[in-house]
């Protein structure tokens, strides 16, 4: 009922995990995504390769005709590929890409047709790895299924609040709706830290640290993935599920994570960039062009949203093969594997050390040879490219995969690899089992097994991070160059230990704090929370009666940026709209201000550097019984959240009876983008408080947030 990707990858971890067959039936969930969380809970990919693939037989998808449809597409993007016409293999390279770089570009029609060869006298195909049993209206809205079995009778009964399960007539179980599509809160979390939960990590300047290093059919261990490091900041490779969980764990800030790279469009290796992207800040995500389309045309049917209004949640980095990606002061080289879907693998270079990435691909000598014998599937550049230049090269760490062949490595090739590269090889994408039978080193998971290259010290590494951590703030994102140099100037660098407090409520402010490093714990207004990487503080205590509203306290060790309350009002006489910013959070009650986010179902998300973005851009209004909020028919020129008391919309009776309360959430987006007038009148039925976004604010906002894009489209309330 459902096949979630929420723990591990895949819910075929899950049954061999529990010691399950695993299943050949699956009831399609009616929410096929869930946007909380960013999880598909209609993951088929994986249990359709087991079945198929290991116990030679389809899967069977229980749906309505025209789920079915679409799920039969999602499987053919996957296990087919792109279509000749949905490939632009010539595009991907650059136009200054040497001559015998572009002679050895992959045949993707002629590759992905040989991994589609039949294997065992079966063809490798949509059809034959999926089946679908429909369900049929019965009775008074009543949906039926019956499942083919050998004897006796198999019926799934629909009635719209959940699936009930009747075997010879007998009801044997019933799952509702909301089940079948749960996701644990809180999620899956990769891999438990062995360090104590004040202790966090320090990124190398030159590394990788594993989020996952299994395959998709293995037990233990969580998909493959990781973080690469280069001068202090992480681009995220194939995130396995819910890696900002465990990331937010490390006490790292998504804003020091800000790029993704996606390889391919094999589930254990997408989903956890689409969750990135709901979830966090907007990232780039960096890619060819003919896996941006695959990865598109997949999740645009996955959950349903429009492709043109996926692309407005992230930002789109298309990389050019053999052409060096700058990254932090260092490069980034792609190059096409040989895999069953396009897939690029990496060279990430720094102080001019060398770290390479093979990603999912068949690399073995004897084999190359081979399919290049038999013609029209590899040329003899695209061999001598992938046997010299692409999986296995001369570099300081090689990170190989070495799942299943035909589509992965086999370990022996490995093996068997010359004693300069084996001494650098760390295998990924395998289970503990084969990898320990083989006797080869296997990436370890967590921080604290971070893999790093020495490389020299940067010479403008301080200003650099610096500069970095001053601009992920939402107070002086926006800053350009010159303003960016006028804040780096007068910004200090302090240290507090473990303990120290750093301002005390009531007492007079003197500066801005900006969180560099290690977690400040503030308490203000009976609640306390975490402040890191990106956050700041006591910027109220500069403008409004020269307090402290709050004691700030050093939970770790912690490296802060601190700017004199002279400098600070020095910068808002230079920029109107940074005084506007900081005097809006000042003025909010917090802990109402606080109550109300964490009262909305979509809000209650909102990381701590999120919620104060949003405070910032938050003015609160005290109202009277019958006061107009809206008007049916003015401009929608804001946004509304309910801190206190009641509302309703005139036009709509139901909502008298039962109004809107606190942490409801009046947006209407659509009508904002498209300067569209109010469809209806809200007012308040008793007194109360409420929060009001100018409409550019918001969208800014949401700009910035696209997870709450996606969970406000096409809404009028956000309860």
């Amino acid at each position: 009922m459902g096949t979630s990707n929420h723990r591990r990858c895949n819910c075929t971890k899950d049954a061999m995990a529990l010691g399950l067959e695993v299943p050949m039936y699956f009831v399609v969930p009616h929410q096929r995504f869930n946007f909380k969380y960013g999880t598909n809970t209609c993951e088929m990919e994986f249990p359709a390769y087991w079945n198929f693939f290991i116990k030679g037989r389809s899967s069977t998808l229980v749906s309505t005709p025209e789920v079915a449809s679409v799920l039969h597409e999602i499987m053919h993007e996957t296990i087919e590929g792109p279509s000749g016409e949905m490939l632009h293999t010539d595009d991907d390279y650059s136009e200054f890409v040497d001559e015998a770089t572009f002679a050895a570009r992959p045949d993707h029609e002629a590759e992905l047709s040989y991994f589609k060869e039949p294997r065992n006298g079966r063809v490798i195909s949509a059809d034959t790895l999926l089946s679908f049993v429909h369900f049929k209206p019965a009775h008074d809205g009543v949906m039926k299924a019956v499942l083919p079995c050998d004897e006796g009778s198999l019926v799934l009964i629909d009635d719209g609040l959940a699936t009930h399960v009747f075997v010879d007539d007998d009801l044997v179980g019933s799952v509702d709706h909301r089940r079948a599509a749960a996701v644990h809160d809180p999620p899956h979390i990769i891999a438990q830290r062995n360090k104590p939960p004040d202790m966090y990590f320090t990124p190398p300047d030159f590394g990788i640290s594993v989020l996952g290093s299994a395959d998709g059919f293995s037990a233990d261990g969580t998909t493959a993935g990781f973080v690469l490091w280069m001068r202090g900041r992480g681009i995220l490779v194939d995130p396995p599920a819910h890696s900002a969980q465990y990331l937010r764990q490390g006490g790292i800030a998504s804003r020091k994570v800000t790029h993704v790279i996606l390889t391919h469009c094999h589930a254990d290796h997408d989903a956890g960039t689409f969750q990135k992207i709901l979830l966090e800040d907007r990232v780039t995500v960096v890619t060819t062009r003919t896996i941006m389309a695959s990865f598109m045309r997949k999740y645009a049917l996955v959950t349903g949203v429009p492709a043109e209004y996926l692309a407005r949640l992230f930002l789109f980095l298309p990389v050019k093969i053999a052409e060096p990606m700058r990254f932090q002061g260092g490069s980034i080289s792609f190059f096409y594997s040989l895999h069953a879907l396009p897939c690029i693998g990496f060279r990430a270079e720094l102080g001019g050390k060398s770290i390479t990435y093979s990603s999912d691909t068949y690399y073995d000598p004897e084999g190359l040879k081979k399919l290049k014998e038999r013609g029209g599937i590899i040329s003899e550049a695209r061999m001598n490219s992938l046997l010299t230049s692409c999986s296995v090269q001369k570099t300081d760490l090689l990170l190989h995969e070495a799942g299943v062949p035909p589509i992965h490595t086999p370990l022996e090739v490995l093996k068997a690899l010359p004693e300069d590269l084996l001494s650098v090889l760390k295998v990924i994408h395998v289970s503990d089992k084969r990898a320990a039978e083989a006797g080869l080193p296997k990436c370890q998971v967590g921080f604290e097994n971070t893999l790093a290259v020495d490389v020299p010290a940067c010479t403008h590494a301080e200003a650099t991070n610096i500069t970095n951590t001053l601009l992920s703030t939402d107070l002086f994102r926006s800053f350009d160059a010159k303003s960016a140099i006028d804040l780096l100037l007068v910004t200090t660098f302090r240290r507090y230990e473990k303990g120290a407090v750093i301002c005390t409520e009531g007492t007079m402010g003197s500066h801005l704090w900006v969180v560099q490093s290690g977690t400040v714990q503030m308490q203000r207004d009976n609640m306390r929370a975490e402040l890191r990487y990106g956050d700041y503080f006591g910027e109220e205590a500069l403008v409004v009666g020269g307090k402290h509203k709050g004691t700030a306290t050093a939970h770790t060790n912690v490296e802060l940026l601190e700017i004199s309350k002279s400098d600070i009002q020095w910068l808002m006489t230079q920029r109107p709209n940074f005084r506007d910013r900081v005097m809006r959070r000042s003025q909010l009650r917090y802990a109402a201000s606080c109550k109300a986010i964490a009262a909305n179902a979509a809000l209650s998300s909102c990381s701590m550097s999120q919620m104060m973005q949003l405070q910032s851009i938050m003015r609160e209004e005290m109202v009277t019984p019958g006061q107009v909020m809206w008007k049916r028919g003015a401009p929608v020129e804001e946004v509304i959240l309910v801190g206190e008391g009641s509302f309703y919309f005139k036009e709509i009776t139901k909502t008298r009876d039962e109004p809107y309360k606190q942490g409801a959430l009046m947006v209407d987006t659509l009508s904002m983008e498209r300067n569209r007038p109010h469809r209806l009148t809200l007012a308040a039925s008793e007194e109360g408080f409420i929060f009001r976004v100018l409409a550019e604010d918001f969208l800014n906002f949401l700009q910035e947030n696209p997870g709450f894009l996606i969970r406000t489209r096409e809404k009028l309330v956000v309860e």
